[in-house]
């Protein structure tokens, strides 16, 4: 019986420190500095026979088996809903405390992507199931109730909440998605304001995007994520990451997590930019315009394809989304200005098309981007 006490009285003080530890404030008054070094990073991948250990062990090396490494100090691996609630939510710590073993830390860790038991099943689009999950619009804590802190049936919270728990001490950047402004259609997201169905003037259409969904309810996807990881680890880092374009992260930054159209309310009170503490993007100097520009004089493209003008494009495309970043207040002064994080980040090896690839073009983008990159 006193153990049966005991075990209670744990419980009933880990949901209370639970419940009053949740956050009370935003990335529109904190965004706490961030005192790690700069550490170049890798995307592991896929390369099977090879297992994610053997992989980190060549980028990071393992002087234990002798392998020297490549340099990587930190990785983005992904723990996506559909895979730890098949395979169990357990099942990666080893290797995650191998990866810390390796002295891989500050970790970016990419989150979301609902099994289909926990998928919504609303059609926002007639042709397409939404991607996230069902029930974003319960309430994130239950006080208590079913034995844990977060509401059961909040399915994307209560998976959240058992991540953070499990692989929190590894991971300090929040991936929420992978690219989730990706334009299936290819001609709406690039666009200007003033021309038909741009994403400046109109929210993305869910036919058109990879979330087949509105775009309130990623910002609701932010919202939670903000919560829970901050009530669980204050120093972690909520991320937003591959956005594509300018243009969709306009649209996270005007609108709230409101359903209906986003607006300001006392339930919804502020846009997206205060649920995310970083700002990060995908370098791919080849697809955004830095190796690249138009010519009226010749009615085309000129190119330019060297490692310098792709390095270079780092900066030309932070710049671009500071500026919007800027539009919404987070310029530090209105709010804090935002961490940045490159998550990808390539050239091709080969020349095709239109794209550069001769010679030592990607070796010297590599080393040009990253001493830039370290630099700023």
């Amino acid at each position: 019986m006193r153990k049966i006490v005991l075990l209670f009285l744990a419980w009933w003080l880990w949901n209370n420190l639970i419940l009053n530890a949740q956050v009370t404030y935003t990335a529109r008054e904190i965004v706490k500095p961030y005192s790690g070094i700069f550490r170049p990073g890798s995307n592991l991948g896929y390369f099977p026979p090879w297992t994610d250990t053997q992989l980190a062990n060549i980028a990071a090396g393992n002087e234990a088996l002798g392998v020297k490494g490549v340099g990587v100090k930190a990785i983005r691996p992904g723990l996506f809903e559909s895979f730890v609630e098949t395979w169990g939510y357990e099942l990666r710590v080893p290797t995650f405390k191998h990866y810390e073993q390796l002295g891989l830390e500050d970790n970016t860790l990419i989150v979301g992507f609902p099994s289909d038991a926990h998928r919504d099943t609303t059609r926002y689009c007639e042709e397409h199931q939404s991607e996230l999950f069902a029930n974003l619009y319960t309430p994130i804590w239950d006080n208590g109730e079913n034995g844990t802190p977060y509401n059961d049936e909040n399915y994307y919270a209560a998976y959240l909440y058992r991540l953070v728990s499990l692989y929190g001490s590894y991971v300090k950047f929040w991936e929420i998605w992978n690219e989730p402004g990706f334009d299936y259609t290819g001609a709406k997201g690039w666009q200007a304001p003033g021309a038909p169905g741009n994403w400046w003037d109109n929210d993305p259409d869910p036919c058109d995007y990879k979330l087949r969904a509105p775009i309130e309810h990623y910002i609701r996807v932010l919202r939670i994520s903000y919560e829970v990881i901050k009530t669980l680890d204050p120093s972690a880092y909520v991320c937003l990451s591959g956005t594509g374009y300018p243009s969709f992260l306009d649209a996270i930054l005007r609108n709230t997590d409101n359903p209906d159209g986003g607006r300001v309310s006392p339930e919804y009170p502020y846009g997206g930019g205060a649920y995310f503490d970083v700002m990060g993007f995908h370098s791919y100097p080849h697809f955004d315009g830095s190796t690249r520009e138009w010519s009226p004089q010749i009615g085309g493209f000129v190119y330019y394809r060297h490692s310098d003008a792709a390095a270079a494009g780092i900066k030309r495309t932070q710049n671009i989304y500071q500026n919007v970043l800027n539009k919404y207040g987070f310029d530090g002064t209105t709010h804090p200005k935002k961490h940045w994080i490159i998550t990808e980040c390539n050239v091709p090896r080969k020349s095709f098309g239109e794209f550069l690839g001769v010679g030592r073009s990607p070796v010297e983008f590599y080393h040009e981007g990253l001493c830039r990159s370290r630099a700023q």
